[in-house]
């Protein structure tokens, strides 16, 4: 189950103290109600350019494919999947709810992606479809879409936010 991967990755992200890679995990955790709020805080930078640390690497014989080149924001990645619903959306198999993944990866070979996602009514886990290119060439998109704002709110002498800050700022918590 997901819930048991992100108590593993928690404990792994403490004892090497990546506060990155936890904040990624916070994120996993409360990707539901960071997309629902999604327009109380898409316009403030400090929020959008919150970095995740996604692997969404493919090795193969010593190379490695990337869907996306990294650092992500957690404003590009939610709104390039809201964007692109007919990509990214996620019936829950146990309860037909629209949910939204807090992570993608797959294979160019094969051309599948794995939608990670958590559903309120319990289910976790992830749904393999086809179209890796496709995902690939809309996040990519996304990224260069936003280029030049992350520039200028870098220009600024500004810092990212958490995600802890984002949720408290939300009253999720």
């Amino acid at each position: 189950m997901i819930s048991d991967r992100f108590s593993q990755a928690a404990f792994k992200a403490t004892q090497t103290q990546d506060p990155l890679w936890m904040d990624t995990i916070r994120f996993f955790r409360n990707a539901n109600e960071i997309y629902r709020h999604y327009d109380e805080w898409k316009t403030n930078d400090v929020f959008y350019f919150i970095p995740l640390k996604l692997d969404m690497s493919y090795h193969i014989c010593g190379h490695t494919v990337r869907m996306a080149e990294g650092p992500i924001s957690l404003g590009t990645f939610v709104r390039n999947t809201l964007e692109h619903k007919e990509l990214f959306r996620i019936e829950c198999p146990k309860c037909g709810t629209v949910i939204y993944p807090f992570s993608y990866n797959g294979s160019p070979l094969s051309g599948r992606v794995d939608l990670e996602a958590r559903c309120e009514c319990g289910w976790d886990g992830s749904i393999s479809v086809s179209g890796w290119r496709v995902r690939s060439e809309a996040l990519k998109k996304a990224q260069r879409q936003d280029a030049e704002r992350f520039s200028l709110f870098q220009e600024k002498g500004l810092s990212p936010a958490n995600i802890q800050s984002l949720l408290e700022e939300l009253n999720v918590l």
